[in-house]
């Protein structure tokens, strides 16, 4: 079965270092033509096999800790270079791939603004982590800002509106979500769908009394009902009762206001508002600017 040296090597009397080490030869020399050499042999290989995974695990680990340090200290372009090895080396889908991934989106969006990394540096979290329980909550955020990503700086709402689906279908909601819905349907021209999800964005904002959300919330109702030509609602959404300790911005509530005055063709009330809000802030440059700009307007009007 063996060669003729491997059969003699076999008879060899074990060398006696200890008392137990005769009986370890005189077991490996009982086993070795059972197969028990090539079991060591493959044992062997599995835990050098082992080793070696450990310790690329471990050089990985290093080099993300280490990216995410030099984001924090702003060496930026050496942290996309770090979190960039990680991935390429290290495709094993766990918590060391999953930082590089999601460190790699926030270094591009935060310092760089590298806007096409961060977004594929997304796609590549959510299509190989979005089922992993661990991460749902947090990738639940990371959703709506990679959602921010296509819609404002890329300029592709129906990406916006690709990467926020998967939420749609979840029983959770929260007034981020449904405001970054609503602006993602605004710009795809959905109406009816974008003041769906602000209202229900103003109701919960309104339970939990975030007077900040009110507010921008209350103007991108405004918005929607501006652009539809139906400024009559406009105007009602910008007489809405806020909570007690809350305050509306009545400075963009104004302007807004006053663009819808002048869709309706209501010009004297119009240049009013902007009058009485630079009464109040003489200073106020938006306000200078809008007034003039409908001076401007009517002047051309006139010629015509």
């Amino acid at each position: 079965m063996f060669p003729q040296w491997l059969e003699s090597f076999t008879k060899m009397r074990p060398m006696r270092l200890s008392n137990n080490t005769s009986y370890l030869g005189n077991s490996f020399r009982q086993n070795w033509g059972r197969g028990g050499f090539w079991f060591s042999f493959a044992r062997s290989i599995l835990f050098l096999s082992l080793g070696a995974l450990l310790a690329c695990s471990s050089e990985n680990e290093r080099l993300v800790r280490k990216a995410e340090r030099e984001a924090l200290q702003q060496r930026s372009q050496l942290s996309k270079y770090l979190y960039l090895q990680v991935l390429e080396n290290h495709r094993a889908k766990d918590d060391i791939r999953y930082r590089a991934l999601k460190g790699l989106a926030e270094v591009s969006i935060s310092q760089l603004f590298d806007y096409p990394t961060a977004v594929r540096a997304f796609d590549t979290l959510f299509e190989e982590f979005g089922q992993v329980n661990r991460y749902q909550n947090e990738i639940w955020d990371l959703r709506i800002k990679a959602a921010r990503i296509w819609r404002l700086n890329l300029q592709r709402p129906e990406r916006s509106l690709d990467v926020l689906s998967p939420l749609m279908k979840s029983a959770r909601f929260s007034y981020e979500f449904g405001m970054e819905l609503g602006r993602t349907y605004l710009n795809l021209g959905d109406f009816d769908q974008a003041r769906h999800w602000f209202v229900q964005s103003w109701e919960q904002a309104k339970r939990s009394q975030n007077c900040n959300v009110l507010k921008r919330i209350q103007l991108d109702l405004i918005q929607v009902y501006s652009l539809r030509d139906r400024c009559d609602e406009a105007l009602q959404w910008s007489h809405e009762e806020f909570p007690s300790n809350c305050e509306p911005d009545r400075f963009a509530v104004s302007l807004e206001q006053a663009h819808c005055y002048e869709i309706q063709g209501e010009v004297a009330r119009a240049k009013e508002i902007y009058q009485t809000v630079l009464s109040d802030n003489p200073q106020n440059t938006r306000a200078h600017f809008f007034l003039e700009s409908l001076r401007y307007r009517m002047r051309e009007k006139q010629r015509e």
